[in-house]
């Protein structure tokens, strides 16, 4: 037989109080059944740890040297029980944030120190991923959570609104519109549109034709725009693209944000997780986002 912590325990109690009438008292059980589990732990080791007498209670010295290993362990198992709590709870442990470009320069850095200031002992991994790939990556199991814009998801996620952000218009440095103040979407019927494939980012994809076709027109698009290439294309005065405010702090070179005339079209960004495997830590990073941005949402299954 091994020893039980509770037998730890009472042996800890009575070899600090040098009494097993205080021992009791502070640990609220009975003396008689704090002795036996003293008894019980020195037949099972084999070993007399207390010397006993009439007016008190010394440790002999196995007692001793054990006394110091019995502490180490509780304080082991305690330790053990605050982390397991805390995991349980979302508020230590590891959280695996996917996101895609469009959460990449703002959402994600207020957001990930927010986070980790409120909650310290939560590990954020984060990792950038194509908006289109977020569905598989949850599936995978490949991360717990990801923001990406809003799309339908398919059967088995669950989705909620964290931030509404502005569309602007990139356009190159030398573009007629690099001057304005304001654009009206209408302004931007005839012009080329570097926009990628849908299945690299599905809800930005949409988001853009919506705004197109709510302005009364359809977007000319440039097959051959995908990845960085469609900012190359931007610069070099092939085409225009619509896209969230915050890429106005990393933009490429020779190419401008202008700001459509309001009421102008808006990206939503939804956080998206597996519904039979909820995070813990989902519902603090969820209302981080709700004190951060004030997007009032319904969680939407997929």
């Amino acid at each position: 037989m091994e020893p039980e912590l509770r037998h730890l325990r009472a042996f800890v109690a009575v070899a600090e109080h040098r009494s097993f009438t205080r021992a009791a008292q502070d640990l609220y059980v009975a003396q008689q059944a704090l002795s036996q589990q003293v008894k019980a732990l020195e037949e099972i080791l084999g070993v007399q740890l207390l010397a006993r007498s009439s007016r008190r209670v010394d440790l002999t010295l196995a007692g001793s040297a054990y006394l110091a290993d019995c502490k180490r362990l509780l304080a082991a198992s305690t330790r053990a029980t605050r982390h397991v709590r805390a995991v349980a709870a979302g508020e230590a442990g590891r959280l695996r944030l996917a996101y895609s470009l469009s959460a990449a320069y703002e959402t994600l850095p207020e957001l990930t120190d927010r986070l980790t200031r409120q909650h310290p002992g939560l590990k954020l991994e984060t990792r950038e991923i194509f908006a289109g790939d977020a569905c598989r990556a949850l599936r995978d199991d490949r991360c717990d959570i990801a923001l990406v814009p809003a799309t339908s998801q398919p059967k088995g996620l669950t989705r909620r609104a964290v931030r509404r952000e502005p569309l602007r218009v990139a356009v190159c440095d030398g573009h007629p519109l690099a001057g304005a103040r304001t654009v009206s979407l209408g302004r931007l019927r005839g012009e080329t549109f570097q926009l990628w494939p849908r299945d690299m980012s599905p809800g930005y994809y949409d988001a853009v034709l919506d705004a197109c076709q709510g302005a009364g027109f359809e977007p000319v698009l440039d097959g051959t725009a995908s990845g960085t290439n469609a900012w190359a294309g931007i610069a070099a005065g092939r085409g225009i693209n619509l896209v969230v405010a915050s890429l106005a702090r990393q933009l490429p070179r020779d190419i401008t944000l202008v700001p459509l005339t309001p009421p102008g079209p808006s990206l939503t960004i939804e956080a998206v997780w597996r519904t039979d495997h909820r995070h813990p830590a989902t519902t603090h990073l969820l209302d981080v986002c709700a004190d951060l941005y004030e997007v009032e949402d319904r969680p939407a299954a997929g």
